[in-house]
């Protein structure tokens, strides 16, 4: 593309034409670029010498030869066939006119074209350029809520665990209960209901024993 855009700018300074130099900017070149119109092109009579009057070699009497007669007295002698190479030279140099002026039309069809096609990839990069800042972030908004899910997870771990050794301990506090519980009711089932009724007695409060001086219990 880079190549067929060089030669196009090599063509339109031999034209006499200007050519941005590099890319333009998007705000720059239209993205519907219209075609120019035709240009005018001059006529070809307009190129073309006047030819010389024809003359009449019947009136003249002289057949072939190639003098013919001035208004001003005398002959003027004409090369044979100069007529018809200034008429073939003018005929070609109006076909090269018309030949250059549609090479020029034909290539600013192909620059309007390219500018075209070119403000259709630029928005096409826009778009898979916005789409792609979409994407990013997406992946970024879902990366921040994966962290914060797995940092939420980790505390949930940590406090899980530690209602777990709180509930440990809790149990192995209760078994110690229940374990001097049961050894309470078997002391109490084994005594003597006085002795047992002493002993109420005594962790309510209401009764406190005194040991003796031989030991024995008052």
């Amino acid at each position: 593309m880079y190549e067929g855009i060089a030669n196009l700018q090599s063509l339109y300074k031999r034209a006499g034409r200007s050519f941005p130099d590099g890319p333009s900017s998007a705000s720059d070149v239209p993205c519907h670029t219209a075609r120019q119109g035709p240009k005018h092109q001059p006529a070809v009579e307009s190129e073309a010498p006047n030819y010389l009057p024809r003359v009449d070699t019947r009136a003249t009497g002289r057949g072939n030869s190639s003098d013919v007669p001035s208004h001003r007295g005398g002959s003027t002698s004409v090369p044979r066939g100069s007529v018809g190479h200034r008429a073939h030279q003018s005929m070609h140099e109006a076909e090269e006119e018309t030949r250059s002026q549609t090479g020029l039309q034909v290539q600013s069809d192909t620059v309007s074209q390219l500018e075209r096609v070119t403000c259709e990839l630029r928005e096409d990069l826009e778009h898979e350029r916005s789409r792609r800042l979409g994407l990013v972030d997406n992946v970024t908004r879902l990366s921040s809520e994966r962290e914060r899910d797995q940092s939420d997870f980790a505390f949930a771990q940590l406090e899980n665990e530690r209602n777990q050794r709180s509930f440990r301990d809790e149990l192995v506090e209760a078994r110690q209960d229940i374990s001097r519980l049961r050894g309470e009711i078997s002391e109490l089932q084994s005594a003597p209901p006085a002795q047992v009724f002493l002993e109420m007695l005594e962790r309510k409060g209401f009764l406190h024993r005194k040991k003796s001086r031989t030991g024995d219990k008052v």
